[in-house]
């Protein structure tokens, strides 16, 4: 399996992960509900990490470690957490698409911090990707 089949199975797992942040987020509060869901994750995580890659994490440079953190952080504690407030306010349907905006993100602090090159096809596919927030949020505006 290569890159794109992963892609594809994370965005999968990613899309029933909201529609079942959606269902049990009605009965809890946004921040409990972020608590359960990372739990059994960052176990799973754990355990496969240390089982499969104890030597990686033994000799991790301290300056990978801190980039990992913070992005874990961002990425496990805040966005989920963001994530499931976003998706008990204005429901699976309009939250997940506006979560998808992350490469424009990335794009843009990729390009200003890693130097990272500009392409025809990024500008066109970002731009895509600002229509499609655009569309989404339209509606909410107009209320």
């Amino acid at each position: 399996m290569d890159g794109i089949h992963f892609a594809i199975l994370a965005s999968f797992c990613w899309g029933v992960s909201a529609v079942l942040v959606r269902l049990g987020v009605n009965s809890i509060s946004p921040t409990t509900g972020t608590w359960i869901s990372l739990l059994p994750g960052s176990l799973a995580i754990m355990t496969i990490a240390l089982l499969l890659h104890l030597q990686d994490i033994l000799q991790l440079p301290k300056v990978a470690f801190m980039w990992f953190a913070l992005g874990g952080f961002l990425n496990f504690a805040l966005g989920r957490l963001l994530n499931t407030i976003g998706i008990k306010l204005v429901g699976v349907s309009k939250a997940a698409p506006l979560f998808s905006t992350a490469p424009v993100f990335a794009t843009i602090l990729g390009i200003t911090f890693l130097g990272e090159t500009i392409t025809i096809q990024l500008i066109l596919g970002t731009s895509l990707v600002v229509c499609g927030i655009v569309l989404i949020t339209s509606e909410q505006l107009q209320r």
